[in-house]
């Protein structure tokens, strides 16, 4: 149903393909393993209420025992029992979920478009501008750490161009590493990133040893 990679001892992500086509079983599922399903009710896209339904199908797949998700005032996903941390993301009919069991992670899932070539000076700084090309998996790869660094952050008071540096950036076509930097509060944090192509998609997350 999904795909695992192991990333660390204590993290690992899950990453598929919604199938829209399961609606009624994964509800029943969840219903089964006692997830709140009162947010439903206020979905009316069916295709967003399969998405809604398929990640927290995978978290109580994932997880040893019954699990279900809460939200901060910064609407930042949380487990409501367990103490590891949790970060969503989906794009374009797929999705990918990190779990890490004693650090705060991010990941972030885009789907490839020629678009981002002309949006690219909205989220990269004028030094990171210097060093990319007009590639647009490339492009993607950056925009990608940054929202993976963004939700990490947690709060809604920063900005991808402003707050949010890669450095280091390494990629050879298939996977990639870089040094990601968060300025914020007055604070400034260093994290290291890696990165993959899968298909027309870029997945970003953030690494703790």
């Amino acid at each position: 149903m999904f795909e695992t990679f192991q990333i660390s001892p204590s993290n690992s992500i899950h990453t598929a393909a919604v199938e829209y086509d399961r609606m009624e079983e994964m509800f029943h599922f969840l219903v089964k393993n006692e997830v709140n399903m009162s947010h439903l009710q206020n979905i009316s896209n069916d295709k967003i209420k399969a998405e809604w339904l398929f990640i927290r199908e995978i978290i109580c797949k994932a997880m040893a025992t019954k699990e279900d998700i809460v939200y901060d005032e910064h609407r930042k996903p949380t487990f409501k029992i367990s103490d590891s941390y949790l970060s969503i993301s989906h794009s374009n009919e797929r999705v990918a979920i990190s779990i890490d069991k004693k650090y705060e992670t991010g990941i972030d899932l885009q789907f490839i478009t020629d678009k981002i070539v002309r949006i690219k000076s909205k989220f990269l700084n004028s030094i990171e501008q210097s060093l990319t090309s007009q590639n647009p998996t490339e492009l993607t790869c950056y925009w990608s750490i940054k929202e993976a660094l963004f939700k990490i952050y947690g709060k809604k008071d920063a900005f991808l161009k402003e707050n949010f540096e890669v450095q280091q950036f390494k990629f050879d076509g298939t996977k990639g590493s870089a040094i990601g930097v968060t300025r914020a509060a007055g604070k400034e944090k260093i994290q290291p990133m890696e990165f993959r192509k899968m298909e027309n998609y870029v997945m970003a997350y953030s690494v703790n040893y």
